[in-house]
């Protein structure tokens, strides 16, 4: 797999765009910004950071949870689905303003699962609330689903969670290979 472009350059770029959008208000300010692998104890140690600040600011109860859930939901994916050649170039980051909490992640992944996650992310944002939970039900009925998910629950309770549209931004990196990113926001 040749790159055209370096992913680390690629993601790191994204995670300053992803920033520079997410602070645009004056009352932002970054609670947490990572850049490199995720690993299961960096995902424990995100979220331990990220609630050991919500609790500082002394969110409410309502607002922290839908957005632990996902920040959760969003670390397991790029944990999970990242290209192992690419998890250096992988980021995480939280933002807090008057309004709620800007969530953004950024991975390499295949290709076809970017297509594939942007098509279901536009389908989703489509989608009302009962909508989407009934869609969230019938998946956690299914039984194809992988001990890694794979049947699209995590998106599904990203989207449950926080405050449409989810924003996708695709680059290709190679014939095989596409840096991804997801925008979230849970008003609070």
């Amino acid at each position: 797999m040749k790159d055209i472009r370096s992913p680390i350059d690629i993601g790191q770029k994204w995670l300053e765009d992803a920033r520079t959008r997410a602070i645009e208000s004056p009352s932002a300010r970054v609670v947490m910004a990572y850049f490199g692998p995720i690993d299961h104890p960096k995902v424990e140690q995100l979220i331990a950071e990220a609630e050991a600040a919500s609790l500082a600011m002394e969110e409410a109860m309502p607002t922290r949870k839908r957005m632990m859930n996902v920040l959760v939901e969003g670390l397991e994916n790029v944990h999970h689905h990242s290209l192992p050649s690419h998890r250096d170039a992988s980021f995480a980051l939280l933002v807090r303003d008057d309004h709620g909490y800007r969530i953004s992640f950024g991975n390499t992944v295949p290709l076809a699962m970017a297509a594939l996650i942007t098509h279901r992310v536009g389908i989703i944002n489509e989608m009302d609330e009962a909508d989407l939970k009934e869609h969230y039900l019938k998946l956690l009925s299914n039984s194809a689903r992988s001990e890694h998910g794979g049947a699209g629950l995590g998106l599904l309770t990203m989207a449950r969670k926080s405050t449409k549209p989810i924003v996708v931004r695709t680059a290709r990196l190679c014939t095989e290979a596409a840096f991804l990113t997801l925008e979230l926001k849970v008003e609070a």
